[in-house]
C-alpha cells in the first residue's frame, strides 16, 4: 500500500510538472506578439540593382515592408540577368558583390522592409520560355543549372520569395514546376496577372500554400481589373498595384489612398510601380508619401481615434490672418482654395514654434506632421528642418527627436514613450528654399 501511494505520489508530482512547465517556459522566454501587417510593397528596377547603399538606405525609412527587385532574367543557357546585367552564372552570384551587401542590409538594423522578393518576367520578354526550355531539358533538381543559379540570387539577396510576372508564356506546367523548385530552396511564390486569368487560377490552384501573395496589376494593360472579381478567382485577397505619377499620368498619393480604399474588402495591402520613377518626381522622399498611402488605408486603428492632440489648445509665436495654430489641430487637411486648414507663420525669423497644451500629462510614442504638400501646395513648401519638444511648465523645453533635410508632405516618427503635458514642433528652416513661412496642415501626437 506505502508503495502503491509513493507511485500515485510520483505520478501526480510529474504531472503538475508536466503542466508547469509550459507555464514557466513562457513566463522565462521572451514573449512575441505579432500583429496581421498589411503589405506595402514596392517595385524597382536599375535603382535597387545600381544604386547602392544610399537607395536601400531610402527604402529602410520609406514604410514600405516589402521590396521587390524587378526583374530577372533567366537565359537559353540558365544564366541570369538583372534588367542587362550578369549576375548569376554556373551556380554562382557573378555580380558586383557591393549590390548582394546592400541588399542583405534591406532586412537589417532599424528598417521598416521585411520581406525582399525577385521578380521573373515582364512585357516582351522571352523569360519563362527560357525557363520551359531548361526544365523540358534538364529538369528542376538541385543539379542542374537554374536551380543553382536562383539559390545563388535567393543567397545574394536575401530574397523571400519570386515572383512571377509572366506576360507570354502562360503554360500552367511549366509555371507549377518553376515554382515547386522555388519552393523547394526555400522561398515563397507571388503571382502578378494583368490578364488571363484562368492561367493564373490554374497555377494558384496547384502550387496551393506555396503561393502566398497575389499583385494585380490595376495600371496600364490592367486598368480596368476588379480586385474583387480576382479575389473571388484566386480564392484569396489580392494586392492591388498602381503606378505612381509619371511623365504626366499616373496616381498621386492622395490617389493611391483613395482608390486603395475603395478596394480594401478585397486586397491585403498594395503596390507601387515604380521607384525608378518615383526618383523621378520633385520631392526625393515621395517614396514615403506613397508609402503612407497604402498603410494608411490598412491601419487597424484610424489615427484620428488616438490623436491626442486633436482640438486641444494651440499658440504659437507666428501666424497669419485666418491662418490660426488652432488650425493644425483640428483633424483637417483641407487644401489651399478649399478651407485652407493649416497654421501659417510670417515670414520674419527662422525659429518658428507650435505650442499644444494638451490640458493633462500623457505618454507619447508616436508624433506626425502633415506639411504643405499634403494640401496640394508645391513641396517646396514642406518643413525641411524641425524639433519635437517636451514641458511639464509650458515654458522650458527638452528636445525629444529632430528631423534635418525632410522632403516628405507627412512625417510619421515613432519615439520612446514620453510622459508631458506640453509639446512643441520647433520649426528651424520651414522650407526646402531661404523662404522662412512654415506651413503645417496638421500636428498630431499619440
Amino acid at each position: 500500500m506505502l508503495k502503491r501511494n509513493i507511485v500515485r505520489k510520483h505520478i501526480g508530482l510529474c504531472l503538475v510538472l508536466c503542466l508547469l512547465f509550459p507555464l514557466f517556459t513562457i513566463l522565462s522566454s521572451p514573449i512575441k506578439v505579432e500583429a496581421a501587417t498589411a503589405v506595402s510593397a514596392i517595385f524597382g528596377g536599375g535603382p535597387f540593382v545600381t544604386g547602392g547603399q544610399t537607395v536601400m538606405n531610402q527604402l529602410k525609412v520609406s514604410g514600405f515592408n516589402t521590396v521587390i527587385i524587378w526583374s530577372v532574367h533567366p537565359q537559353p543557357n540558365g544564366d541570369l540577368y538583372i534588367n542587362d546585367v550578369l549576375v548569376c552564372q554556373n551556380g554562382n552570384y557573378v555580380g558586383d558583390s557591393a549590390w548582394a551587401t546592400a541588399w542583405q542590409s534591406l532586412k537589417t538594423g532599424t528598417t521598416s522592409v521585411t520581406r525582399v522578393e525577385i521578380s521573373v518576367g515582364a512585357w516582351g520578354c522571352s523569360d519563362f520560355e527560357n525557363i520551359q526550355a531548361l526544365i523540358n531539358a534538364n529538369g528542376t533538381g538541385s543539379n542542374t543549372v537554374l536551380y543553382r543559379n536562383f539559390l545563388a540570387l535567393k543567397n545574394a539577396t536575401g530574397a523571400d520569395a519570386v515572383n512571377f510576372d509572366d506576360e507570354s508564356l502562360y503554360n500552367v506546367n511549366t509555371t507549377v514546376q518553376f515554382g515547386q523548385m522555388c519552393a523547394a530552396m526555400g522561398m515563397k511564390v507571388t503571382l502578378c496577372p494583368y490578364t488571363n486569368s484562368n492561367f493564373w487560377s490554374s497555377v494558384k490552384s496547384q502550387l496551393g500554400s506555396t503561393v502566398d501573395r497575389v499583385y494585380l496589376q490595376c495600371y496600364d494593360g490592367g486598368a480596368s481589373n476588379n480586385p474583387s472579381s480576382w479575389k473571388s478567382l484566386m480564392g484569396m485577397n489580392v494586392i492591388p498595384g498602381l503606378w505612381c505619377l509619371h511623365s504626366g499620368q499616373g496616381d498621386s498619393a492622395s490617389s493611391v489612398q483613395s482608390k486603395l480604399t475603395n478596394w480594401k474588402s478585397s486586397s491585403d495591402g498594395g503596390f507601387i510601380w515604380l521607384y525608378d520613377d518615383l526618383m523621378k518626381l520633385s520631392s526625393p522622399n515621395s517614396t514615403a508619401d506613397y508609402a503612407n498611402a497604402i498603410n494608411s488605408v490598412f491601419t487597424s486603428t484610424p489615427p484620428t481615434s488616438n490623436n491626442i492632440a486633436l482640438n486641444k489648445t494651440a499658440t504659437a509665436n507666428q501666424y497669419v490672418t485666418n491662418e490660426t495654430p488652432a488650425k493644425a489641430v483640428d483633424g483637417s487637411i483641407a487644401g489651399y482654395g478649399n478651407g485652407n486648414s493649416k497654421w501659417c507663420s510670417d515670414n520674419t525669423d527662422s525659429a518658428k514654434w507650435l505650442k499644444i497644451d494638451l490640458g493633462q500629462t500623457y505618454s507619447i510614442s508616436r508624433w506626425v506632421v502633415k506639411h504643405a504638400g499634403i494640401g496640394g501646395e508645391s513641396t517646396s513648401y514642406n518643413t525641411r528642418n524641425f524639433k519635437l519638444q517636451k514641458s511639464t511648465d509650458g515654458i522650458n523645453w527638452t528636445d525629444v527627436d529632430t528631423v534635418t533635410n525632410n522632403t516628405s508632405n507627412i512625417t510619421d516618427r515613432t519615439v520612446t514613450a514620453f510622459s508631458a503635458r506640453y509639446v512643441r514642433l520647433y520649426i528651424t528652416a520651414a522650407t526646402q528654399s531661404t523662404s522662412n513661412t512654415a506651413r503645417i496642415y496638421e500636428f498630431e501626437l499619440y
